[in-house]
């Protein structure tokens, strides 16, 4: 009885009732239970996009910056939770860019379970160690966040340079 109800779908199913396994080295590895709460939701939102092309699509896996969010990803930290888990060695992310009117996204790999060629999974996050993980958090967040901030991006110029005193209403008055 215990059987018939914890075993995947089965045949009969119409196709909405899609799963994935995840197994107890995984969900106890350090890499795994180390993951800060944004990068958690968005480990399970590239899971679900997984699963919602029958996981058959792994290694050409394509989540917008939205889906993260609607999922409860925290908007302004969607890239470092990316980052977070291409580190801990969870994903591949094939690093997409965009110009001249066309979007190419970012492509995203699960390493715990094959790719869509045939190759059997390469299971990063097993090399990941509590020293790694604690790196991450105290120095090499900082640092992807930089090279982040770096890559392709202007930083923003004031509109008034602050060292220009404001005009005092007396040269107002005289100005008028």
């Amino acid at each position: 009885m215990v059987r018939k109800h914890t075993a995947p779908p089965s045949g009969t199913d119409d196709g909405s009732l899609r799963w994935q396994w995840f197994t107890i080295q995984l969900l106890e590895s350090t890499a795994f239970t180390t993951l800060s709460a944004n990068a958690c939701r968005a480990f399970f939102r590239i899971v679900i996009e997984h699963a919602s092309h029958a996981a058959l699509e792994n290694g050409k896996l394509v989540v917008t910056h939205s889906q993260f969010v609607s999922y409860g990803v925290t908007g302004e930290y969607v890239a470092d939770a990316i980052d977070e888990l291409e580190y801990k060695g969870l994903i591949k992310v094939r690093r997409g860019r965009a110009g001249s009117g066309v979007a190419h996204p970012n492509r995203f790999t699960l390493t715990f379970v094959g790719d869509h060629e045939g190759a059997p999974p390469t299971d990063e996050w097993k090399r990941c160690t509590t020293e790694r993980c604690r790196k991450w958090s105290e120095t090499d967040r900082k640092i992807a966040a930089d090279k982040r901030g770096r890559v392709g991006r202007k930083k923003k110029i004031p509109l008034r340079n602050p060292e220009i005193p404001p005009l005092r209403d007396s040269e107002i008055r005289r100005a008028s």
